[in-house]
C-alpha cells in the first residue's frame, strides 16, 4: 500500500503515460525512433538509443519542435520527483535547466501539443549491462526493439512493476509481480500477460519496484 501510495503521489505530483513509440528505423548502428506526442498529456518515456557522442544532456538527444515550447520533463531522484523541473523554450534556446538522463531510464514528458518527437542515436550492441537498484526506480529498454521486459530470470520475489496508461493519464490497476525465474512476471492474467514482463515499444518505460538487493543483468543484442 506504501508503494501504491507513492507512486500515486508521484503521478500527482507530476500533474498529468506510456507514450507508444510508432515506426522505429534504423541502418547499420545509427538509427531513429518516432514517439507520437499529445497535446497536454504525460508520456512515460525514455531513450531507446545511446548518443553517438556520448552526450545524455536533453538539450541535445529531446529535441522538440517550437509547438511545444512550454514542454516539461519530470525525472525520478530515487525517492521522489526531481525538483530540477527543464522547460522546453524552442530550438533557439532548448531546456532549462538542463538535465541529463541516460537511455535505460524513464522519464515523464508533459507535451504542449500534439507532435513527434524523433529520438536520433546509435544502437546499443553486443552485451549491454543493467543494474536495477533497491526500491524505487525508472526502467527501461536501452536498445529500440519490441519485446517484453525485463525478462523472466529478472527480478527479486516479490518485486512489482508499474506501467503508465497514457489514456487514462494514471498507473494501470493491472501491477506485474515477479514469481521467481521459474514462474516469471504476472499481472493477473490481463491482457498482455506474459511471464517475461509487460511489452514495452522503443522508448517506453516502466516504474519497477525492487523490494531486496540490487539486480544486475544483460542483454545480448546484435544489428544484423
Amino acid at each position: 500500500m506504501r508503494t501504491r501510495a507513492l507512486l500515486g503521489l508521484a503521478a500527482l505530483a507530476v500533474g498529468l503515460s506510456t507514450s507508444v513509440a510508432q515506426n522505429v528505423y534504423s541502418l547499420n548502428v545509427v538509427g531513429y525512433v518516432n514517439v507520437s506526442l499529445q497535446a497536454n498529456k504525460l508520456s512515460f518515456l525514455s531513450l531507446p538509443l545511446a548518443d553517438v557522442n556520448g552526450n545524455f544532456d536533453i538539450t541535445n538527444t529531446i529535441v522538440l519542435d517550437d509547438t511545444q515550447i512550454g514542454a516539461n520533463i519530470y525525472q525520478w531522484a530515487g525517492t521522489q520527483w526531481n525538483a530540477n523541473v527543464p522547460t522546453w523554450y524552442g530550438t533557439a534556446v532548448g531546456w532549462a535547466p538542463d538535465l541529463v538522463i541516460s537511455n535505460g531510464l524513464g522519464f515523464f514528458l508533459a507535451s504542449a501539443a500534439n507532435s513527434t518527437l524523433t529520438i536520433v542515436g546509435q544502437v546499443p550492441q553486443g552485451t549491454i549491462s543493467y543494474n536495477i537498484p533497491a526500491g524505487l526506480s525508472t526502467l527501461a529498454n536501452q536498445i529500440p526493439v519490441s519485446t517484453n521486459f525485463p525478462g523472466m530470470a529478472v527480478g527479486n520475489i516479490g518485486d512489482n512493476i508499474f506501467t503508465w496508461d497514457l489514456a487514462n493519464q494514471q498507473w494501470s490497476p493491472a501491477v506485474w509481480t515477479y514469481y521467481g525465474n521459474s514462474a516469471g512476471w504476472d499481472n493477473g492474467g490481463v491482457a498482455g500477460d506474459n511471464t517475461a514482463g509487460p511489452l514495452l515499444n522503443p522508448a517506453d518505460a516502466v516504474f519497477y519496484v525492487n523490494g531486496a538487493a540490487a539486480i544486475p543483468f544483460t542483454q545480448n543484442f546484435t544489428v544484423n
